[in-house]
């Protein structure tokens, strides 16, 4: 029993912390003119938010739609599997994750209104630009390589985080927050642990 006891967090990763920023280096450099796709489609809901045309939560939704699916399969199932065994499984959250967007977001339309002017909106707007604009440079200053930038709608952390700011926005169904939430626990332990 005391064996048992003697391993720590660290000890279920099986991967370092090097190899596990180089898959976004060599992702990124993968999928280089994607990156402007995701600049637009970032500018595009921020644009949605602030304005709040008719049709918004389903444009929102179609780009969360689309930026989950892409994660899932281009980083976590091609990329992220190489140093991770059950990268797979997560790449099935994100999947699900993006059935239920299009159930609730793209065919039920219940991102549809926002609440402006309180400290739930101004909290998701703050968590949002986080996410958007903030989280790409988080390489350069914890010193890493800039190359291996992570943004919104490419990588899972990003996406993740802007996800849940978009449904505090939309006070999206609680089922749309789950895998989102899942994901950033996992994330921040593996990042914790390396």
């Amino acid at each position: 029993m005391d064996s048992l006891l003697s391993y720590r967090l660290s000890d279920f990763i099986l991967f370092s912390e090097t190899a596990y920023y180089r898959q976004f280096e060599l992702y990124n450099q993968a999928i280089w003119p994607l990156h402007i796709v995701a600049i637009v489609f970032a500018l595009v809901i921020l644009y949605t938010v602030w304005r709040s045309p008719g049709c918004a939560g389903r444009v929102v939704s179609a780009i969360l739609v689309t930026s989950w699916l892409w994660v899932a399969w281009a980083f976590l199932y091609e990329r992220f599997y190489q140093i991770h065994v059950v990268a797979d499984w997560y790449a099935l959250g994100f999947v699900l994750q993006a059935g239920l967007i299009t159930r609730q977001g793209l065919i039920k339309n219940r991102l549809a209104s926002i609440e402006k002017r309180t400290n739930r909106y101004i909290f998701s707007i703050s968590m949002l630009c986080m996410a958007v604009c903030v989280y790409p440079f988080i390489a350069v200053i914890s010193g890493r390589d800039w190359q291996q930038f992570e943004m919104f709608t490419l990588a899972p952390d990003p996406t993740a985080i802007a996800t849940i700011a978009i449904l505090l926005l939309y006070k999206a169904p609680r089922a749309l927050y789950v895998i989102p939430i899942i994901w950033i626990a996992v994330s921040g332990l593996t990042l914790y642990a390396m």
